[in-house]
């Protein structure tokens, strides 16, 4: 395939992430596929390019943010993402958050890797710790197999084998999430030297704990081990506060969870939907949510389906 074509279909599913070609190289030998868990996406990719890079223009560019669970089929792949660096063998996997930089280095060999999209938010607010993003899970970790399968038979196409039952979306989401997620508490190795670490930080428990009644600037200030003046000054380094974090991001989980209303066969109304993620005021969220994504719920709903709950 010329190279020109894998980087379109490279681009096409999985968002501006950019394959770099080894020198005077014009083809790739391998191919960029798509393929569906249910609604979710699956790339499947494979290829002998350089390496795949995720930059800040990249990241600006793609409306939609997901975290990619990918695994490695075949040959080696070296990544750099969220601090860590670490190298996946076949049978290998980690989670990959499309709002960081990340470089996929084929290591100057063929390689042929598969990533499920599930939505950012959707995602994080549904695990019930902190999940690990950038750091491998082995092939002899008790989920590997299970995940792994559930993905090769029934995306892309695997034989199947007679115990195997398709899992649903949600129950696959739970098992990745469950696989990933870091069960200690993080307090005790928490010691941030500055406050753009502290930032991250709060924003990490933010992510995970949106959904939750206790989400309140008390809570988070406890949680990070620090005061409630500290926690608000972290935020006003960063131009933002807390407030403002919690709403869009809950607005954001609300957009993705009208995206896929219309593919129930039971859709929540929109209502339930805010008042699920945390809304308790149906006019400030109405409002907060045109101001951030320019069009009413309802509206919005109407763009990704036919049936429009009240």
């Amino acid at each position: 395939m010329h190279y020109d074509d894998w980087q379109e279909n490279l681009h096409s599913i999985c968002g501006h992430y950019y394959g770099v070609a080894k020198p005077r190289q014009r083809l790739i030998h391998g191919r960029v596929d798509a393929h569906k868990f249910d609604t979710l996406d699956v790339a499947s990719v494979a290829g002998d390019v350089d390496c795949i890079k995720r930059d800040r223009a990249g990241i600006k560019r793609d409306e939609s943010e997901h975290i990619f669970f990918l695994f490695q089929l075949t040959g080696q792949l070296k990544v750099r993402h969220n601090n860590n660096r670490v190298i996946l063998n076949p049978s290998e996997s980690l989670l990959l958050d499309s709002t960081k930089e990340a470089e996929l280095d084929f290591d100057s060999a063929p390689g042929h890797l598969i990533s499920l999209h599930m939505p950012r938010s959707t995602f994080l607010a549904a695990s019930k710790h902190e999940v690990e993003i950038g750091l491998k899970m082995c092939a002899e970790h008790p989920m590997a197999a299970t995940i792994q399968k559930q993905i090769s038979n029934f995306a892309l196409g695997g034989k199947v084998d007679g115990d195997v039952h398709k899992a649903s979306s949600d129950m696959l989401l739970n098992m990745i999430q469950l696989a990933f997620s870091n069960v200690e508490n993080v307090e005790p190795n928490y010691h941030p030297g500055v406050n753009e670490d502290r930032f991250q930080f709060a924003i990490q428990l933010i992510e995970s704990h949106l959904t939750e009644d206790e989400l309140t600037l008390d809570w988070l200030a406890d949680r990070m081990l620090i005061s409630r003046r500290q926690v608000q000054r972290v935020f006003q380094e960063a131009n933002d506060s807390f407030a403002k974090a919690v709403r869009s991001r809950r607005l954001k989980l609300v957009a993705e969870t009208l995206c896929s209303i219309g593919s129930q066969s039971k859709p929540a109304r929109i209502s339930e939907v805010a008042y699920y993620v945390g809304f308790r005021d149906l006019s400030n969220f109405n409002r907060g949510f045109k101001e951030q994504y320019g069009r009413s719920p309802r509206e919005y709903v109407s763009d990704h389906s036919t049936t429009v709950p009240g």
